[in-house]
This record gives structure tokens, sequence and C-alpha cells, in this order.
């Protein structure tokens, strides 16, 4: 399936089943079959790669497939290795804009994304752009891995309902798209006598699912559970409801997400509106224009700097009022309503299948959400404020000036 099948390919299933270490022998093969390739391995944190790929999978796969790394040069503070034939094999996180910088700066024959259920489809799709260097006999490949999450992760539309994420229309070449699962029964006979039995087995019946079976289902801790897919903002709630916009600031790691909120009786319905990187303030305020707001917009209050100046640029804007635990309790407030999101709102669906409690060292779930998928999450804390405490600002005049 690798070698002969789609250009791109996924290998999902259960824990220590094979799919890294399946994964890194053929990169290897490759680059060693291509001289002069450039292959890039990729997670979400660098921190992770350089742990679990860097200083773990690849020595083992080499010294399996009896590769001398005397042989291989390389750069430990940069984590690349060139092999004899020219070939370099880079290892890399998506954390950090410096990082993906780089990475944009290189062409690649092979990316491979290690644990991608970890890793929002913007960054993935961005990266793949530079699956582009052109290597004589050398078909380029994307390759991904996951321990099953939800299905409505992109990994799950991608390749399994042969559908783009970003907008629910099919791939036009769905053949390009194959997806293998494995199991760690399939690697029994390089596990550790009873990690399967006394270990996977033993696990709580969501984790086992996932970790055992390695079937799609919910991630553990779901914060919100509580909402449904609607087409469009329903005209009767038009009329009738009450309306907020709110903000959430980002650049280059984080989006800038701004989401159209409407408030009718216990419902709440959110309308994603951006949900985009790189955006300077300037260019976020043109965006905002577009779409004429006709009520405040509450943004993110730790970025004054960003208010004020999208408030020059003639948007009524301004920072949410922050309290202690506003966190928790803008969570907890929206747990109380029914919530509707458009079908259009694709990445505030993925925060939402996403968004998760932590998990302290016992195992047991707290009350503190992770820090992550919370972009358009938290655009509708903010947006939402004015409802929590019944501002009169909420049926604020349309902006003069806006288009």
């Amino acid at each position: 399936m690798l070698r002969e099948g789609a250009q791109f390919a996924m290998l999902v299933g259960g824990s220590r089943s094979g799919k890294t270490t399946l994964f890194i022998e053929e990169i290897l093969c490759r680059a060693a079959m291509y001289p002069r390739s450039r292959h890039l391995i990729a997670r979400l944190r660098l921190i992770h790669a350089r742990a679990s790929i860097w200083m773990d999978t690849i020595p083992k796969v080499m010294e399996m497939e009896g590769l001398d790394p005397k042989k291989v040069k390389t750069n430990e503070s940069a984590h690349y290795m060139v092999m004899p034939n020219g070939s370099e094999i880079w290892i890399d996180g998506l954390d950090d804009k410096e990082r993906v910088d780089k990475i944009l700066g290189r062409e690649y024959a092979t990316i491979y994304f290690n644990e991608c259920s970890e890793i929002p489809y913007d960054s993935v799709s961005t990266v793949l752009t530079r699956l582009a260097q052109n290597v004589p006999g050398c078909e380029n490949k994307g390759y991904f891995d996951l321990n099953p999450v939800g299905k409505f992760h992109w990994a799950y539309k991608l390749f399994v309902q042969k559908i783009f994420p970003t907008t629910g229309s099919p791939v036009p070449n769905p053949e390009d798209y194959d997806h293998m699962y494995l199991q760690p029964d399939d690697n029994r006979e390089h596990l550790p006598p009873g990690y399967i039995e006394n270990i996977l087995d033993t696990l709580p019946e969501h984790k086992r699912r996932r970790f055992r079976m390695g079937e799609w289902g919910e991630p553990e801790g779901v914060i919100f559970k509580n909402w449904q897919i609607v087409d469009d903002i329903p005209e009767e709630v038009v009329r009738r409801g009450k309306r907020s916009y709110g903000l959430d600031f980002g650049f280059s790691v984080d989006p800038s997400a701004l989401m159209d909120i409407w408030l009718y009786g216990k419902s709440i319905y959110l309308d994603e509106l951006i949900y985009e990187h790189e955006l300077t303030n300037q260019q976020l305020a043109r965006k905002i224009k577009t779409f004429g707001p006709t009520h405040r917009i509450i943004a993110d209050s730790a970025e004054p700097k960003s208010i004020k100046e999208i408030y020059q640029e003639g948007i009524d804007i301004v920072g949410a009022d922050k309290g202690q635990d506003s966190v928790r309790q803008g969570i907890d407030w929206l747990q109380e309503y029914t919530l509707y999101v458009t079908r259009r709102s694709y990445n505030l669906q993925d925060e939402l299948q996403n968004y998760v409690w932590k998990v302290d060292r016992s195992g047991k779930t707290t009350t503190e959400p992770v820090n992550d998928y919370d972009h358009g999450i938290s655009a509708a804390r903010y947006g939402c404020e004015p409802f929590m405490r019944k501002a009169p600002q909420l049926q604020s005049k349309p902006i003069r000036g806006l288009v």
C-alpha cells in the first residue's frame, strides 16, 4: 500500500501496533533509493518528536535494517540526518512559528505526520504545500498515523469519508487517499510478554476501545456534548434572537477566530466567520469589515494593543471582562444551553470534538480544560459574555463606515 498505492496513506489502529516503525522503515528505504531526496517527519510538539522519533524509533529501525550509523551524518541541534547518497531526513515540530517557517522553506519528497490526531488540519494542509521536491523516479508521498479519535476529526473525513475537512465536498481523486487498520495483535511478536493481556486488555472501556481495538470514538473527557450541526442560522433566530460577536487573537501557531453568536431561548447558534493563521491586525480588520458586523465584538482582553489597532480601523470592539476562573465559568454557562453549530464551521466542530478536561497523574479527570482546541471556543465565550451579564449593548446600532 505504501509503495505502490495512493499518494496519501494513513495507518490507524491501536497502541503499539507498529505504525510508526513501518513508516520510518519506509522513509529510510525511500531516502536510500532516491539520492539527494528530502523527507520530513513532523509531530505537533518538537519535544515529543525528538524523544519518540529522533532518539528512539529511528535508531532502532536503523539497527534493524543493518544501517551503519557511522555512515550517517547527524545534526543533533537541528534534528536532521544526511545519508551517504546525500538524502536528508528532517525531524520537526509544528508548534513554533520559526520552525514552521524553516519547514516551509524546503521542499520534500515525503512528509510524514506522526500522531496526527494532535495536529490541526490547517497545519497539515499548509505543510503539505511543500510536498513538491522533484526527484527523478520518486513519487511524492504523504504519510499519516494515529490512534483513532472522534469521527469528526479531519483524518476520518479525509481518509474514510473521502471528503475535504474544510468544505465537506468530495475529494476529486478518492483513490489518492488510502488507509489501513493495524492492531496490537498484528505486532505481538515485537511486544513484551503480557503487554496486551495485562495492560491493554485491562484499560477502562473508552481507552480499551481506542488503544486496544483501534476504534473511532469520542476522546476521553470531552467537555461539550451539548451541540449539534445545523445548515444555517434559522430565520426565526435572526428575527428574534440576540446577537454578539466573539474574537480570539492568534497569529502563527494559533489562529485568529471570529464567531457570530445568536442567543435564542435556551439555544446558542454559532457561525464561524474567520479561522485563519498569519493575519496581522490590519488584515484581520479588513476581513472583519467584509462581514459588516452590526453588533459589538468582544475580544480577548489579554491583547490590548490588538484591540486598539482594530478599533482604530473603525470597528466597535472591546476587551472581554475576564475575572477569576472566567474560563471555567464560561464553560459552565455554555453547558447549560444547546449549541447549534453551522455546517460550514468545520474548525469549530473539530474543537468541540477534541476540547477535553485535563487528567492528573493518577488518571483522574480534573476540572481544568486542556489548553488546546479552544480558539473558536474561546471566541464564543468572549462573545457570550454580554449574554451572561445581560448587558444593554447587545442591541447596539450598526457601525457607520463598515462595508
